[in-house]
């Protein structure tokens, strides 16, 4: 297992337009840049944020300091211009180990529930997520936990994302979500 880096940053923005595969969103929302799960078929190692970077991806993560505050600020300007549907996140992983310690996609969560976007879907691969079903119930029907699930076999994960969780954490997180009446759903990637 690699050792990860982590930056400090501000961002001067977070909300992003949703575009490609993702235009069904309105914006996009990434709490972290980077991503210390590494997947090996994860998109965004070919993606410019990754290639600029003299680091191999899941070796290094940006933490995005302050997050809070700039997305309120984008909250309140989004929503005054219409419908505002947001997918968390495109190109890491809002709850990577990184997230235990400093809860920036926590912080993000309580600024939703202040001004609630109409929905948000939550993509992760993580069990840390059920920390989080306070916030989440309060969202009610406007949010979305969905599970990256590679596979039923653990040891076949273990080839494509070794530094992500075990299957079986996540699929017991799913129940744990549903059970609170949280909705979900499994994305089957790579497929």
């Amino acid at each position: 297992m690699m050792k990860t880096q982590y930056l400090y940053k501000t961002p001067k923005t977070l909300l992003n337009k949703g575009s490609g595969f993702l235009n069904g969103y309105t914006h996009t929302l990434n709490p972290y840049t980077g991503c210390s799960f590494g997947c090996s078929y994860c998109y965004v190692r070919q993606m410019p944020v990754s290639l600029f970077r003299k680091q191999d991806w899941g070796s290094w993560v940006d933490v995005k300091q302050e997050a809070a505050s700039v997305l309120a600020k984008e909250l309140k300007r989004a929503s005054s211009k219409g419908k505002v549907t947001i997918f968390m996140s495109s190109s890491t992983d809002p709850y990577q180990p990184v997230e235990y310690k400093e809860q920036i996609t926590r912080s993000l969560l309580e600024v939703m529930i202040q001004h609630p976007p109409d929905f948000i879907l939550v993509q992760t691969r993580s069990p840390l997520v059920t920390r989080d079903m306070d916030l989440l119930q309060q969202l009610g029907d406007r949010v979305r936990v969905s599970m990256t699930i590679e596979t039923d076999r653990d040891d076949i994960r273990k080839h494509f994302s070794p530094a992500a969780p075990p299957i079986p954490g996540r699929l017991h997180a799913l129940e744990k979500l549903r059970d609170a009446g949280i909705a979900t759903q499994v994305a089957i990637a790579p497929v």
